[in-house]
């Protein structure tokens, strides 16, 4: 497939079970956003963006902040924002709390994309969105998720799913790692440093 791909940074969570931006917290000897923003541009995609605020400590990494338009949505908020932003038709989305996952990872989940059409992890029955490849054009389902009662992103997912914009992945037994998120500080023991 010769479509270009948009990765992004999804930065802007409230990080209130962390107790501080998630952003900073130093992950094997680097803040999460130095570690995670290199490993988009390990996935080799034209362009790369962030979800979050246009004051926080990675604001002068080089690349674009994208503000959420719709305030106190969640994540869904910032996927929207940065569906509406991308200059290509599909759109990786990476949260900078999951820095376990590799490029080799996400380069092989591009590699199940086509023609207007994304591919989403799953494992164990959740969908894993905030590590996944939407198409542009999921904007459009998005936007109508955040005008409604449901901003999560299991159910902006089954409706891509039910509207032909996204492949399943099954995430295998010794794959399953790649998805630990770090949400709390008791997440952070026994991580490397």
């Amino acid at each position: 497939m010769n479509a270009q791909l948009t990765a992004c940074l999804l930065a802007g969570g409230r990080s209130s079970r962390m107790g501080r931006d998630k952003a900073g917290v130093e992950f094997a000897g680097e803040p999460l956003w130095q570690r995670q923003l290199r490993t988009l541009r390990q996935t080799g995609a034209d362009e790369i963006l962030i979800s979050g605020r246009e004051d926080a400590c990675y604001r002068d990494c080089g690349f674009p902040v994208i503000e959420d338009k719709v305030r106190d949505s969640g994540p869904l908020a910032g996927v929207a924002a940065l569906l509406s932003a991308s200059a290509h038709p599909h759109v990786l989305i990476l949260a900078i709390d999951m820095p376990y996952l590799t490029s080799d990872y996400l380069a092989a989940l591009w590699r199940q994309c086509s023609e207007g059409k994304g591919a989403i992890p799953e494992k164990s029955g959740f969908y894993e969105g905030l590590a996944a490849i939407f198409p542009k054009k999921a904007v459009a389902i998005a936007a109508g998720a955040l005008r409604g009662d449901d901003h999560s992103m299991q159910g902006f997912v089954r409706e891509c799913e039910a509207a032909g914009m996204v492949k399943i992945i099954k995430v295998g037994k010794d794959e399953e790692v790649l998805f630990r998120s770090l949400n709390s500080a008791a997440d952070l023991a026994g991580t490397p440093s």
